[in-house]
């Protein structure tokens, strides 16, 4: 089997955003995937695209990733899914003057956003409670994609720019070789390789454990319920209610999608990524509905519609790992991204594939998610106490 430049393990949405980045730069490239192209958490993504972030990276990293999902087919090729809404951060009294200031900040970065009032608010959700609220930002140009459709097309990119994709194909651990990495071992036997990228999500600890790296992740349940509105609701916009604790998000077929935006997420941990409960309980459900009536009355007279449970590999400070692996030249990771992986996936496929074959500059963006920050105490932060956000 000949040697690749670099090995990308795992066909979730940054898996294939790496290789296509690698391949267009000139590397030569193979994705392995155990199952098939997001078959992991990237197929049950609610695929939020929004711009709201209170870190200047993260922020920039989400405009340049709206600008590739907002003009997918000049940008990537086929189709993404993405669907224009609009977002809506709803914030109690106490946090406007935050709000505010990240609102400068994005402003500054080049991102369309803006302070609406109680009063704008009501005019632009009528159908709102304002219960709770001090005044909210708008997004105008964010929205949502669909995430099998988007991820499919980047692995298809990537095919084109010349990336071979194998599924099938699961990888059991690395061979390093006289303390260089050789390549990786996986049930269809070796796969040579100078460099390996593991963009494999909640697998990503397990992974690594044998080489005796402790990758500082947890995985947890994360639970969305869908919700059938009835034929008076208005309501189209992306909402993430900090007030409710929870995000609403149009969905196909006229379905309302309802999940938590609140670090209580990571309460319902799972061992094995393989091996988990998809379906949401009854009580969890009722909660959901409870939290979007308090927001949007009319829905006491919605019903429930169906659910699912995913998974997030979540680090202490809720954002990702970038990083070459200490003590193993050759082996790098991209994992962590809880949830973040999916809408910042353009920007991190660039900024990863520019590590692997470049390095690191002291000046780059993608210092900021190094390994180390854990034990050198600069986890990054933001002005939320809602680490989901970001």
């Amino acid at each position: 089997m000949a040697v690749s430049d670099v090995l990308v393990v795992g066909g979730g949405i940054n898996g294939v955003c790496i290789a296509y980045n690698l391949a267009k730069m000139g590397a030569k490239v193979q994705l392995l995937e155990k199952n098939f192209i997001a078959s992991g958490p990237t197929g049950y993504s609610s695929a939020v695209i929004r711009t709201h972030y209170s870190n200047p990276v993260t922020a920039r990293m989400a405009l340049r990733s709206l600008r590739v999902w907002e003009n997918f087919a000049e940008m990537v090729g086929g189709e993404s899914g993405f669907t224009r809404t609009g977002f809506l951060v709803l914030v109690r009294p106490q946090d406007v003057d935050g709000l505010r200031s990240n609102i400068t900040m994005q402003q500054a970065i080049g991102i369309n956003t803006r302070f609406v009032s109680i009063a704008e608010l009501q005019e632009l959700e009528p159908q709102a409670s304002l219960e709770g609220l001090g005044g909210a930002a708008l997004e105008p140009d964010s929205g949502y994609c669909e995430p099998n459709t988007a991820a499919n097309s980047f692995a298809q990119a990537a095919r084109k720019a010349g990336a071979q994709i194998e599924t099938g194909v699961c990888a059991t651990g690395v061979r390093m070789e006289k303390g260089k990495l050789a390549g990786l071992e996986t049930n269809q036997g070796f796969y040579p390789a100078g460099n390996v990228v593991f963009a494999s999500g909640p697998w990503t600890a397990n992974l690594l454990r044998p080489l005796g790296v402790d990758f500082p992740s947890v995985i947890a349940r994360i639970k969305v319920g869908l919700f059938q509105p009835p034929p008076t609701y208005q309501h189209q916009r992306i909402v993430a209610d900090f007030v409710n604790q929870i995000y609403m998000r149009p969905e196909t077929g006229g379905f309302m999608l309802v999940g938590l935006i609140s670090a209580e997420e990571i309460s319902d941990r799972v061992a094995d990524p393989d091996h988990f409960s998809d379906r949401v309980d009854r009580d969890t459900l009722m909660d959901f509905g409870d939290r979007t009536i308090q927001r949007y009355p009319v829905m006491e007279h919605g019903s429930l519609g169906r659910d699912f449970a995913s998974l997030y590999d979540v680090t202490p400070d809720w954002h990702s790992i970038i990083d070459a692996v200490p003590g193993c030249p050759g082996l790098f990771v991209c994992a962590g991204t809880s949830g973040h992986g999916f809408k910042l996936a353009p920007a991190v496929g660039e900024m990863t594939a520019q590590m692997v074959l470049d390095g690191k500059r002291p000046e780059d963006d993608i210092n900021l998610f190094s390994i180390d920050r854990f034990s050198t105490g600069r986890l990054v932060r933001g002005q939320y106490e809602y680490s989901i956000i970001g």
